[in-house]
């Protein structure tokens, strides 16, 4: 799944519910300061939700086109404080609201009058709270997550110099703050599970890229060899996953040989996060690069766009599961490309 990051403005509520204008920009033309507060103050309020759901709102989400309608995404949040740009947790599965979804949000908020709890608290801090009911409902409401993958940071992260731009927008998080966390995640998620003790050792192997599910994908494409650069040495190469694990519907297809590649390290870490991935054409299928790489140091590193994966050791069984999960994987690269 693709990583994202977006600001969200300052608040020392927690983001459960809103702080006033304290600490957050001086700029008169800002929401900030007129009307004083955002809607994703209250994105941390895990009190309300609509069949398991939190529904929020995130500025960097609320494109004019409405580009991010339908879509997935990991998202790392951070908001700015005394000049510090500080990511205070992320979501590990967010899904982008169409209109129809954040009507159905508003019209739960309505009767149950949770909007009147949140004008409520508005007032209690002098805020004008007349204009909190959008017109739009994708303005009161363009995301929602299920509150498990929430995860609030004990510690923020000083991110100033990993992001740029402090602007509201959702950028494409290529550094991934919390690269490791999902790692963790899963594999406590193994651990935690009604399995025999052989089965967990060998989906956390999976998970890493090795063990049992390693074997597979040698075995599935019938060397061990990186399939970008046909480098032979063992200890370079890492057996990554085509679909993620996160997005595996269950353990056979986080161990299907069919689901993965031996590549070097350099190269999995590109593959993983779509800057590179591979085009099917004609039952081919050829290495498509991320327009943001530099060529030449790619090609340095061994990485030539156009470069054709080679399929002949395939079972017929396996290069129709091979293509199901790649179609899948450069669909994403695409969508990545046509963002940035």
């Amino acid at each position: 799944m693709e990583c994202k990051a977006t600001r969200i403005c300052w608040n020392s509520n927690g983001w459960i519910k809103p702080s006033g204008c304290e600490d957050k920009s001086k700029d008169k033309k800002s929401f900030e300061m007129n009307p004083g507060y955002g809607h994703e103050e209250w994105i941390f309020d895990l009190t309300k939700t609509i069949s398991g759901f939190k529904y929020a709102f995130l500025q960097g989400v609320n494109t004019p086109n409405k580009s991010h309608q339908g879509k997935y995404y990991k998202v790392n949040l951070f908001t700015v404080y005394q000049g510090k740009k500080l990511c205070v947790g992320y979501i590990k599965k967010m899904e982008c609201l169409t209109r129809e979804q954040a009507e159905v949000a508003a019209g739960v908020y309505q009767s149950n009058n949770w909007f009147g709890e949140m004008q409520d608290q508005l007032e209690t801090i002098n805020l004008n709270s007349i204009n909190l009911i959008e017109d739009d409902p994708l303005l009161n409401f363009n995301i929602r997550f299920m509150p498990d993958d929430l995860v609030i940071y004990d510690t923020p992260k000083d991110v100033s110099l990993r992001y740029k731009s402090a602007r509201y927008k959702l950028l494409s998080d290529e550094h991934n703050i919390s690269h490791d966390a999902p790692l963790i995640d899963d594999i406590l998620e193994v651990m935690d599970a009604d399995l025999s003790l052989t089965e967990k050792q060998q989906l956390v192997k999976a998970r890493v890229g090795q063990g049992l599910f390693r074997e597979r994908v040698a075995q599935t494409w019938g060397s061990e060899v990186c399939a970008v650069t046909l480098v032979d040495i063992r200890e370079m190469l890492i057996a990554s996953h085509i679909k993620p694990w996160s997005e595996c519907q269950d353990s056979t297809e986080r161990l299907d040989g069919a689901n993965g590649l031996l590549l070097c390290a350099h190269i999995d870490k590109l593959f993983d996060q779509h800057l590179l991935s591979f085009e099917q054409r004609n039952k081919r299928f050829y290495l498509r690069t991320s327009k943001n790489l530099d060529k030449k140091t790619l090609s340095l590193l061994g990485i030539n766009a156009g470069i054709e994966l080679g399929t002949s050791h395939l079972k017929v069984d396996d290069i129709s599961r091979f293509e199901k999960y790649m179609s899948e994987h450069f669909e994403q690269f695409t969508q990545k490309q046509n963002e940035s």
